[in-house]
């Protein structure tokens, strides 16, 4: 390995690491200081009745938990894969509209509502006064700038859409935190296998959505991926001179 290899590499690797610890660090701040034991209890029945489709706490002993915990999350996780497939489906055939208003819908009311939800939970547990009018608008533009800044991207510093990125995991992270323990540690355990499956699988949806998103032709898709800059001196290597006199005599020979 040459040090301009070992640079990019680790170079890459810093890129990703950084934004992931951040966002690792926030989401534990969060649940550890935006909540209280009531909180907790609210929420906790709220991702229930939301999600649960059958009750985990009316189960007799910890293996009857288990088994409904895992169902449920199996069939979370169900949904989550059936949504990324029609995603998939809908950036292959280029209904980019469609899937462009979709995405901006939700990340909008990610950003307004629930991240309202959690700012107004730290308001109120640290009983600081804001009124309804003032709390409205900030949400509205926090969201809007947000939607701007992911979708649109164009004038707006690239570490402002990468911190709307961060805060995006945040807040989701935050709401997820709810779930009871054994919900929470069954979800896991799906979305590991999940990933693994989508990822290295032939037929996998995250593996399909990234090769279609390699294409040529293929068009831009904002607030999928998050966008990492490397250092300028982290150059890509160029390819041995072995692949490039192979890639030549094989393009000849066909």
């Amino acid at each position: 390995m040459t040090i301009q290899e070992l640079l990019y590499s680790s170079s890459s690797y810093y890129a990703i690491a950084k934004p992931v610890t951040c966002t690792m660090i926030l989401s534990a701040l969060c649940v550890v200081l935006v909540n209280t034991d009531a909180t907790r209890e609210a929420g906790q029945e709220a991702m229930a009745q939301a999600y649960q489709v059958w009750n985990v706490e009316s189960a007799s002993n910890n293996a009857q938990s288990l088994a409904l915990s895992l169902a449920n999350a199996l069939v979370m996780i169900c949904v989550i894969g059936a949504m990324t497939f029609v995603i998939v489906c809908l950036y292959k055939m280029r209904f980019m509209k469609c899937l462009i208003g979709y995405m901006v819908v939700c990340s909008c009311s990610l950003l307004g509502l629930l991240g309202g939800n959690l700012l107004q939970t730290a308001l109120q547990i640290y009983q600081v006064p804001v009124d309804k009018i003032t709390f409205g608008i900030f949400m509205a533009n926090f969201a809007v700038v947000g939607v701007l800044a992911v979708f649109w991207g164009q004038g707006i510093p690239k570490f402002i859409t990468q911190a709307y990125l961060i805060a995006t995991s945040v807040i989701l992270a935050w709401h997820l935190s709810f779930f009871d323990a054994w919900t929470a540690w069954s979800l896991l355990f799906m979305l590991a296998l999940y990933d693994l499956c989508a990822v290295l699988s032939s037929v996998g949806p995250l593996k399909a959505l990234v090769e279609a998103m390699s294409e040529e032709d293929a068009p831009e898709m904002p607030g999928l991926l998050f966008e990492a800059e490397l250092p300028p001196e982290a150059k890509k290597p160029a390819p041995a001179k072995g692949m490039r006199q192979t890639s030549s005599s094989t393009a000849h020979a066909s």
